[in-house]
């Protein structure tokens, strides 16, 4: 039977499914012969995402000292974190040994107060950087070489600026491209290359802003166009004519970008949109589903079976609540960042590991409970090792003891949490606006802090003796640049160019960029749609129908069928 519930946060009914319940029932674990329940969550779907995604700062990078070391590194933990923070080269050698800072579990003391001690005790890895080389200035970086400023970025080489590159190489300023090439300013878009301002398109190559093209070739200003070469403003034209009207337009003045972009926005209000992208899936909710099975109230998910509220997520099987994750993993549950895992709940960054509880950045273990960095150990509670036996008859008390949790920290300020949920707000590594959780929820600071999280004050503003001015032309940029400091058009804030950086422009005729990297981030994510789905109507046959774009979109929103007929 289904049930009802209010979220204690936001205050919104929301519905916990009977299939829900029977999962809940599954993942709950067994210690000897004695099964500890999951209880339903307090909060609904969004505020569980919310909360999980509060925990990653995937892009902001700060310069600072390595606790450990005293080197100076790059870091995610601004140098006035209330966190140890190791680097990173360290952090991954035998040098550094988790289990040193183990502790006896205390009955008297909250469990999420005994974390958040932990967790200010155990020094934490200044990035996620593994397997690259010449990625220093990046996070979330596995298999690439010289990237820059990249985050969520795998199996890639020679990438700057880019969020969610995979398996691709000289991409500048992008956002989720895989198996691409010499990309700029392009968003979702596969086997691209040679190009700039793409958006949604896949098999395109030497063209410009294109929206929503498949399998063309030498295209600008186009959208909706299917197996195309040489069309100008969704125009068939000749090679010749093409190539005229090309040279009419300078790639590498800023004006001209911008008399572009204004053209393409016009573009958009004629673009026909499918209003959702559901492909080579059976029985699945939500949008940006592909080859899914059983996936429902799930976005951006790929090859994953029997699975609720993922966001992120590839390769997941029977899992719920779950942001950014991978590599076969099964039984997840109230995680971010799990892969190659299994039966891992409420963890922070679980990978080739089984049956961890209410942890962080835990590799290649088994039987894990409230550690931070533990790497090939088993039966480990609060970073001390147990035996086998003393770790099973440890943990139903542990889990009893949670469930009073509450009780034991109501006239505290610090952390309160209890058995099932995921760690409390306050527990956050990051201020909010540091993290990925602030982009899809954005919360003032006064509100941040009312739940609980802490905030990281903001960068200061350029003074006026630093502003340059930056030419219109690349060909009018002077090497001295790189030794300038520019201030963005649009949060005024100070950000340089880099001398690889002024390389590629001069190289693909990009004019220099007149706002700093945060900025044309969040211009990419822009286009994004929201991670809900709303009812709407076919704006072609007025067929009721979900989508995720937002009422006040100027694009034309067509159910399935009418989008497949429409198309050319």
């Amino acid at each position: 039977m289904n049930m009802e519930k209010s979220c204690t946060q936001c205050g919104l009914n929301f519905m916990v499914a009977k299939e829900d319940l029977i999962f809940y029932e599954k993942i709950s674990p067994v210690f000897g012969q004695k099964k500890c329940p999951i209880p339903p969550p307090t909060l609904c779907p969004e505020c569980r995402q919310q909360r999980r995604m509060s925990f990653r700062n995937e892009r902001h990078l700060y310069r600072r000292k390595c606790d450990v070391t005293g080197k100076d590194i790059i870091s995610v933990f601004p140098p006035d974190s209330p966190y140890k923070v190791c680097d990173k080269d360290h952090w991954y050698s035998e040098k550094f040994d988790p289990l040193s800072y183990g502790r006896p579990y205390d009955f008297s003391v909250s469990f999420f107060d005994q974390f958040k001690k932990l967790s200010l005790e155990v020094p934490l890895a200044s990035l996620r950087v593994e397997l690259s080389e010449n990625c220093d200035f990046n996070n979330d970086m596995r298999e690439c070489g010289n990237c820059y400023l990249c985050s969520r970025t795998h199996s890639s080489q020679s990438m700057m600026y880019t969020y969610r590159g995979n398996k691709s190489n000289n991409c500048v300023d992008c956002m989720q491209v895989t198996d691409c090439s010499f990309l700029y300013e392009c968003v979702e878009c596969v086997n691209c290359q040679d190009s700039r301002y793409l958006f949604f398109s896949s098999d395109c190559a030497t063209s410009a802003f294109l929206l929503d093209c498949r399998n063309c070739m030498d295209c600008f200003m186009c959208c909706n166009l299917r197996k195309k070469r040489y069309c100008f403003l969704n125009e068939q034209l000749t090679k010749e004519q093409y190539e005229k009207k090309l040279k009419e337009f300078d790639f590498g003045s800023r004006r001209m970008v911008q008399v572009a972009q204004k053209m393409y926005a016009g573009i958009r209000r004629k673009a026909i949109r499918r209003n959702l992208m559901i492909v080579g899936c059976e029985d699945s909710t939500g949008d940006n589903l592909f080859n899914c099975k059983n996936c429902h109230d799930c976005f951006g998910v790929q090859k994953s079976t029997d699975s609720k509220y993922l966001w992120d997520v590839k390769l997941h099987h029977d899992s719920m609540d779950e942001y950014s994750g991978g590599r076969d993993s099964e039984l997840m549950y109230e995680t971010t960042s799990g892969s190659g895992s299994y039966n891992c709940l409420f963890c922070l960054r679980a990978a080739e590991s089984q049956n961890v509880l209410y942890s962080w950045f835990i590799t290649a273990s088994k039987n894990i409970f409230g550690s931070i960095g533990i790497r090939r150990g088993k039966y480990c509670i609060l970073n001390k090792e147990y035996a086998k036996e003393e770790y099973e008859k440890l943990m139903p008390r542990i889990i009893e003891h949670m469930q009073n949790d509450s009780t034991l920290a109501l006239n505290r300020s610090e952390a309160t949490g209890s058995w099932g949920e995921f760690f409390p707000a306050s527990l956050s590594p990051f201020g909010y606006n540091d993290t990925v959780a602030n982009e899809y929820f954005p919360l003032s600071q006064a509100k941040a802090k009312t739940i609980g999280y802490r905030w990281q004050k903001d960068e200061p503003k350029a003074s006026r003796d630093q502003i340059y001015a930056v030419p219109d032309k690349i060909d009018e940029v002077k090497d001295d640049v790189t030794a300038q400091i520019l201030r963005c058009e649009e949060c005024k804030k100070n950000y340089k160019i880099v001398p690889q950086e002024l390389s590629l422009y001069r190289e693909r005729r990009i004019p220099l960029p007149d706002c700093c990297v945060d900025c044309r981030y969040l211009k990419r994510f822009a286009e994004k749609n929201p991670m809900r789905l709303r009812s709407g109507k076919c704006d072609n046959c007025g067929k009721t129908m979900q989508t995720s774009y937002p009422e006040e979109t100027d694009m034309h929103i067509y159910c399935e069928s009418c989008y497949l007929n429409a198309l050319p």
